[in-house]
């Protein structure tokens, strides 16, 4: 007669499956993040080439639209033939920076694209405008913008690719959480014809990217929600992409002694100095910028 097993020995090997679990299932999930990482890295590398192909058929200018297009919005479900621009509709037909994405659309042909897999996407943005936020986002101070049709800021580089001293060592994208853009430094008074400069301002990107130690102060410890997989993926101008690890990224930042934007830094941002969702510059003076100190990944001192 076969022997049944003793509880003794069920409760081993339940306890040997336990520990197999608790050791294997961290392994899953880092292959998990890690499979999603690489798809976030081929996403940006399709967006960043598309990109391209969009400057070479504009002169070699990236893009800086406004206005509002029927019907152009890339949540199909908004194009029923109803002006979406302002009010209680929306601005999902709108052409400037907020859906950046419909510039290039025509090169990707994939609205999935533009999502990242690691990130939850903003229903309500999506379902009300036609946006994409906690995704990929546009750099504003080397693409420049016209948020109206009367105010256009250009890039101190001149809004071209070929401008940019180093293409391979410059982002022109990357993944942000809550936003579509990446912020600009113009001078203050808005007037019509306006220059840019990136926002490449450390304590910033820090309060965005590491968790928050109360005001603008932050710790060493990185914000899952605003980079799931410790880093960032970039695109850049040549239009290659790769994954930054956050202290990096930090590290090739300027301070805001070095930059000195004149921005009114921290002040016209919230008590975090995490920015809003549809900041897209941040004003200072007549200051220029220090254009020479050598931080290639912002196009400076090149």
């Amino acid at each position: 007669m076969r022997k049944a097993f003793t509880l003794i020995e069920l409760l081993v090997v339940i306890a040997i499956i336990a520990i197999l679990a608790a050791i294997l299932f961290p392994v899953f999930a880092q292959a998990k993040v890690a499979a999603k990482k690489t798809a976030a890295i081929s996403n940006q590398k399709q967006i960043s080439t598309s990109l391209i192909l969009y400057i070479a058929d504009y002169d070699d200018q990236y893009p800086r639209r406004s206005g509002c297009e029927l019907n152009t919005s890339i949540n199909p479900k908004l194009n029923d033939g109803v002006l979406r621009c302002s009010g209680g509709t929306g601005f999902g037909h709108s052409m400037t920076w907020q859906t950046w994405q419909k510039y290039v659309m025509p090169y990707i042909k994939n609205v999935q694209i533009f999502e990242h897999p690691l990130r939850i996407k903003d229903a309500t943005q999506w379902n009300t405008n036609g946006q994409l936020l906690n995704a990929f986002a546009l750099n504003l101070g080397l693409v420049g913008a016209a948020p109206t049709s009367t105010i256009v800021a250009t890039p101190w580089t001149g809004g071209a690719q070929t401008g940019i001293p180093d293409t391979a060592s410059a982002w022109i994208l990357a993944e942000l959480p809550h936003t579509y853009a990446a912020p600009m430094a113009v001078q203050s008074g808005q007037p019509a014809i306006q220059t840019s400069y990136n926002f490449a301002v450390r304590e910033y990107w820090r309060a965005i990217f590491l968790k928050n130690a109360g005001g603008c102060t932050t710790t060493e410890e990185i914000e899952p929600v605003a980079a799931p997989a410790g880093g960032l993926v970039l695109g850049f101008a040549d239009g290659h992409a790769k994954f930054y690890q956050v202290k990096r990224f930090l590290a090739e930042t300027p301070t805001l002694a070095e930059y000195n934007p004149g921005a009114s830094f921290p002040a016209n941002l919230g008590s975090n100095c995490r920015n809003a969702t549809n900041a897209w510059l941040y004003t200072g003076g007549s200051v220029v910028p220090n254009l020479n100190i050598n931080y290639p990944l912002w196009a400076l001192g090149q």
